[in-house]
Formats: C-alpha cells, structure tokens, sequence
C-alpha cells in the first residue's frame, strides 16, 4: 500500500491530510520490500492514504499464497518463499514492539519515514492483509483474538481491526466466529467489488467464482461489521472501462444498497505499481472522479478515489 493522492476535499482538515500524504509519497514508496520492517516477519507499518494515517499490517500470508489471482495484484506469487509457517506467538511479539516503537516515537525512523507531518501522526489501525488472502489463514482467527486482547492490555481502544479480503471467506464458519468476537461499529471489514458483470469479475480475479454469491457474502457479512467497498479500475491499449461496465459496477452496488448492507464508504481506485498484467494502464484522476460522482448519485454511498 502507497500513499496516492486522495481525490477527496470536503473538509478542510481532511485537505490537509491530504496535502501531506502527497509529500510524504516519495519517501514511502518501499518499491523493493513494501513489507520490510526491523527484520520483522509478519507485521509492518503503512502510511495509509486509505487510512489517513498510519497502519499497522499483519501478513498472514508469507507464502503468498492467494485463491484469486487479480490481473491488477503487485504481488510476485512466482517462485517458493522461504517459510509459511505463522506464529501467533511470533505475530504478537511483533505487534507489542511496533506499539512499543510507535509510543516511544521510533517507529517513523525505523520506517525510514523521517519525522511526519502532526496530522499524519494518528496510529488507526492493524490490517489483516498482506501478500495473500487473509482469510484462508487457520490462524485467521486465533490472530484476530490476540490482536484484540493486545490493544485492550495498552488501553488503544480506538485503534481499529481492519480484515482486508477478497471476501472469499467470509461466509466461512471458523471466519464468521472471528468477526463476530470484534467490535461492531468500530472494527471494518474492507472486500473487494471489482467491476460489476460475471465476466468481467471472472476475467479479472481469474476465478470462476460467482459475482452473484459474493455480493450476497458482502450482504451477510456487514450484519456483523461495517463494509468498505475497494475497487480496483483500470484500462487497457483498448481504453477504460465502458459505460456499460461501470452501468453494471453501480447496479452490483444498488444491490448491496437495496439489501440495506451497512456500507460505510466506496473506496476506487486504480493501479499505483506494476500489476500482474503488463498490459494494464492506470486510469486518470479525472476518469475517476467521475466514476465516483455517478456512483455518489446513483448508490448514495460516500465515495473516495485513490489516483496513481
């Protein structure tokens, strides 16, 4: 995760922020170990513009190991990683010391961010993400508990837990236990919603999933926590997405709306690094911008765009 510039000025002080980020962009682009913190294995702070903030990420796929495999994905999934094995024990000795860093306010040089702008020095959150899905972790759910019980122990209540997914998991039984042991209203669920007709979803996470069962888990799922939409937009040599697809994106998203699915905002965005397909070219700010005015009008949702 980089730190784009956000598309997004209805407040002052999130303009600020915003003006930030974009500085601090350069000096936060880890191009060659975006994971890479104090010889840590699992978990890494981010300087999140989804976030608007800083981020703590816990990898539960060191193996990369994902059941999708998105045309638009930054991860190298060639190849053998040196281990798979997680370590719950391992995975909270990690998050205690970056508190500790944050606390003692060592973590932005150890981060090699330098010293940060004061509206970017709010800790949000850990984010269960990674080089993989989540979710397909044994562990997804004995992480969460400790993660959980570790922000209770050092009174950071308001820090979020924050499950970054495909959303393929999320109707799983062992999953749904997890997600119902956290904070409603608080801790977020943020699941991916690329384009909106069968084809092209399958064309783009290269699964033969159904776009139809995934809403309906999008659905199911914000009864436990509230939903953050991603989506990821692109084009090709042959040009951006079309009317008619983006028509579909936003019926895919009536459908959550009418189904009163607690969605708290719709995240677009385009590709930032180079993807899995080389043939696959960022959109423009400007053609996101409007894609999120349509879906704005169409859904009511609360939109924010991500350039390149």
């Amino acid at each position: 995760m980089t730190v784009d510039r956000i598309q997004q000025t209805s407040a002052a002080s999130g303009t600020r922020e915003t003006a930030d980020l974009e500085r601090m962009e350069a000096r936060t682009r880890h191009s060659l170990h975006p994971r890479a913190y104090a010889g840590f294995r699992f978990v890494y702070p981010v300087l999140s513009r989804r976030a608007r903030g800083v981020s703590l990420g816990v990898n539960l796929s060191p193996d990369a190991r994902c059941n999708f495999s998105c045309r638009y994905c930054q991860v190298d999934r060639r190849g053998s990683r040196s281990s798979s094995r997680i370590d719950v024990g391992e995975i909270l000795a990690e998050a205690s010391a970056i508190l500790d860093d944050w606390a003692d306010g060592t973590l932005t040089d150890k981060a090699g961010w330098g010293p940060l702008p004061s509206s970017l020095l709010r800790l949000n959150d850990f984010a269960l993400s990674g080089d993989g899905e989540p979710t397909q972790s044994p562990l997804f759910g004995p992480v969460l508990e400790a993660l959980r019980g570790l922000l209770d122990k050092r009174s950071l209540g308001s820090v979020k837990l924050i499950i970054i997914t495909n959303g393929s998991g999320l109707s799983r039984p062992s999953v749904r236990r997890a997600l119902c042991g956290l904070r409603p209203r608080h801790d977020e669920i943020w699941v991916k919603l690329d384009w909106g007709t069968q084809k092209a979803f399958r064309e783009t996470t290269g699964t033969r999933r159904s776009l139809s069962v995934h809403l309906s888990r999008v659905v199911s799922a914000s009864r436990v926590l509230r939903v953050t939409i991603q989506t990821c937009l692109f084009g090709t040599e042959a040009g951006g997405p079309s009317e008619t697809e983006i028509k579909a994106y936003v019926r895919s998203l009536r459908f959550l709306r009418d189904r009163k699915a607690d969605i708290a905002r719709v995240q677009i965005y385009t590709i930032s690094r180079p993807p899995a397909d080389p043939r696959l070219r960022p959109l423009s700010s400007g053609r996101l911008d409007e894609i999120a005015r349509i879906v704005r009008a169409e859904t009511g949702f609360r939109v924010e765009t991500f350039g390149a």
